[in-house]
């Protein structure tokens, strides 16, 4: 049986390839996706997963603009990673069909409420804002969702487990870190992906794995392509984040996980959204705080690779 799942990104060169992860793979059956601001603006992310579905094929489902900024914070996109269109300035043509305008979180929480429990599944690879506030429309929803995998955090559970924006923090997560420890402290059953898998080297899509996708002659490699290449001239390989959430989906063996209580910092200094994962097993029972995540701190990174080019491919 297909697993439904909901995807809430910040399309993003990583998300489009996360898109087209999760569309190449009959284990999920993607009922929407619902853009958030992070990488670029929720209204720029939503052309761009379009611009990804149109390459797809897909024209049946549909794109819902989410939250246009944090629950409490000025926006900061990063198009100087990104490109300025969020798709590596590819020149990648534009769709033909709109996003629905301002109704990604009541999507979210809708079509979850409206479901079965335990029906689906959320897979987020941007800010947590748009499940923040679908949390505070429908407090009812943690206890009804299958879960929630989230591209998020550095919990320094692997020497990879460091912050990509600051020293200690993940760009999710500091981008809005009071959506994101609403999320962690609500309930819902929360996977984290994070940096301590996502920047193993042996995760990385490096050039050589970027010639084997440009000798691939189909659409969707040629795309992933386009869209990467700048990327890869600058820096000689790139992370894949967001895919690899779409993998936890799709196989959890390809990853080792443990649960903690995961604490997020909201100051304004450079612990800023931080995730802090409380290791201390010697802790008395009546001290401890029960885990509110289940980390991943192992990936097999030649096994997630093979699948993901293979799907691409």
């Amino acid at each position: 049986m297909k697993k439904k799942v909901i995807l809430d990104m910040d399309p993003g060169i990583d998300d489009a390839l996360a898109i087209l992860l999760a569309f190449r793979s009959p284990e999920l059956e993607i009922l929407g996706i619902t853009t958030v601001s992070g990488n670029v603006h929720a209204s720029k992310g939503a052309i761009n997963a379009l611009r990804t579905l149109n390459i797809l094929k897909i024209k049946d489902v549909p794109v819902y603009v989410g939250q246009g900024k944090p629950l409490l914070r000025p926006l900061e996109t990063i198009e100087w990673i990104h490109g300025l269109d969020g798709l590596g300035d590819a020149n990648i043509t534009m769709p033909s069909r709109k996003p629905k305008e301002n109704s990604g979180v009541r999507f979210i929480a809708d079509t979850i409420m409206n479901s079965k429990p335990d029906e689906i599944t959320l897979i987020a690879t941007g800010p947590l804002t748009n499940i923040a506030a679908a949390l505070l429309l429908e407090p009812g929803l943690a206890k009804r969702v299958k879960g929630l995998v989230i591209m998020g955090g550095a919990y320094g559970l692997t020497p990879y487990g460091v912050g990509n924006m600051t020293p200690v923090s993940e760009f999710n997560i500091y981008t809005d870190p009071e959506g994101a420890k609403f999320v962690f402290d609500s309930g819902i059953p929360l996977t984290a992906v994070g940096l301590d898998v996502t920047t193993n080297p042996q995760a990385l899509l490096t050039k050589d794995k970027y010639e084997q996708l440009a000798a691939f002659p189909s659409e969707t490699s040629q795309f992933a392509v386009a869209i990467t290449r700048n990327f890869i001239n600058r820096f000689g390989f790139i992370q894949l984040h967001d895919p690899m959430a779409v993998a936890m989906a799709v196989d959890k063996n390809l990853f080792k996980t443990s649960k903690y209580h995961v604490t997020v910092v909201t100051n304004d200094d450079i612990t800023r959204g931080q995730t802090i994962a409380d290791r201390r097993e010697w802790l008395p029972e009546e001290f401890r705080k029960p885990p509110n995540a289940n980390i991943a701190h192992w990936v097999d990174g030649p096994r997630f690779l093979q699948l993901f080019m293979e799907r691409i491919k």
